[in-house]
Parts: C-alpha cells; sequence; structure tokens
C-alpha cells in the first residue's frame, strides 16, 4: 500500500505536492534534527516498517546498525533492497519485546513510529525496550495528532499529553519536541536510568 500511494503522490502536479509534502515526515529531515551520526545503533519499531532505514544506513555508515523490528517476515519487503545489502537488520518484533534479539545496553536511538494508536495495550510496550538503551540514549516517539481527520479512528489516537505520562512512568525523561509537520507530533525522551 505505502508503494502505490508514493507512486500516487509522485504523479501529482507539483503545487499539489508540494501542499501535501508539507503535512508528511520526512525521515531525512527528523534524523538529522536529532544528530545521528556514524557509529549509532538505531532500533526502528512502528508503522509503516522501516519508514527511517533507508535515510538511517548512510548517516550511521559500516560501524553503525539499524535494527527494525516488524510484525512478521512480510513486513520486511518495503526494504528488502537493504536488508539484502546487509546494511539493515531485521526482527520480529514479538523477539524485540521478548528481550531476546540482540545484546543488552547498546542502542543509543529507539524511534517509535505510530505504535501508540496501533497498538492494543500502549502503555505496556515501553517496559520491554529498557534492558536495550545505553545509559544516555534517546527514545523518540512520533504519533498521530489526535485533532487531525487522518490516521487511525480518533479513540486509537494517544495524545502528546497522554503519551508524555505513559513514558515517564516508564523512567524516561521528557526532553524535547521535535517540529513535525501537521499530522503527527514528535517527542523525545532520555533514557534514565535508576540511580544505585
Amino acid at each position: 500500500m505505502i508503494h502505490r500511494t508514493i507512486h500516487t503522490l509522485k504523479k501529482l502536479p507539483r503545487h499539489i505536492s508540494a501542499r501535501v509534502n508539507r503535512h508528511l515526515l520526512s525521515p531525512s529531515v527528523v534524523l538529522e534534527e536529532l544528530g545521528v551520526s556514524e557509529g549509532d545503533t538505531l532500533l526502528e519499531l512502528g508503522n509503516p516498517v522501516g519508514f527511517f532505514a533507508p535515510a538511517a544506513v548512510p548517516l550511521v555508515g559500516s560501524p553503525g546498525r539499524v535494527i527494525v523490528a516488524g510484525p512478521n517476515e512480510e513486513s520486511f519487503d518495503r526494504i528488502g533492497h537493504l536488508i539484502d545489502q546487509h546494511s539493515v537488520e531485521p526482527l520480529l518484533l514479538a523477539d524485540v519485546l521478548l528481550g531476546r534479539a540482540f545484546d543488552h545496553h547498546s542502542v543509543d536511538l529507539v524511534l517509535l513510529t505510530n505504535l501508540l494508536s496501533s497498538s492494543l495495550h500502549p502503555n505496556q510496550f515501553c517496559l520491554s525496550l529498557g534492558g536495550y538503551l545505553k545509559s544516555d540514549a534517546r527514545i523518540v516517539l512520533m504519533d498521530w495528532e489526535v485533532h487531525t481527520g487522518v490516521g487511525p479512528e480518533h479513540e486509537r489516537k494517544v495524545s502528546r499529553e497522554d503519551a508524555i505520562r505513559m513514558l515517564t512512568a516508564c523512567g524516561w525523561k521528557f526532553e524535547s519536541t521535535l517540529r513535525t509537520p501537521g499530522y503527527h507530533y514528535g517527542l523525545v525522551f532520555r533514557n534514565k536510568p535508576p540511580v544505585r
């Protein structure tokens, strides 16, 4: 479906596509604003699967890692060319959430895209990610704005205020808001490990 949408957008007249694009999230702009750099390890979860991966691969370079979690093997079709080049590591979302996916304390940045609005239990997923994070890791949550007519039903959307409450309850410290276009909000958190 996403391929068809992109194909349709490319066929739009320039003045119309410029207006549409003002409301779409740009992976490269977001990663640039976050200061992603060579050697970073990124974990991407959400919908669409691998949305940030193509823009992240050149930024992290060969010493870095881009790990993408999807619900099933078919979900990786969109980024198959990156997987074939060994630039992206695909993992099943279930393995990530069960804590058996990769090394603990190895992730610099987690990107969560449209995850709260597509989750049956949005207040539980963040507890599963804590063990993977480096002590100063950042967590970026992008999800649908509640007051737009785009995206999932209104009842499934989680407001930015509720999202901040949920993620701070997981022990993550709210840091800032990303500049995101009209349909999404972007929130940046910092891992705040317990004091020993």
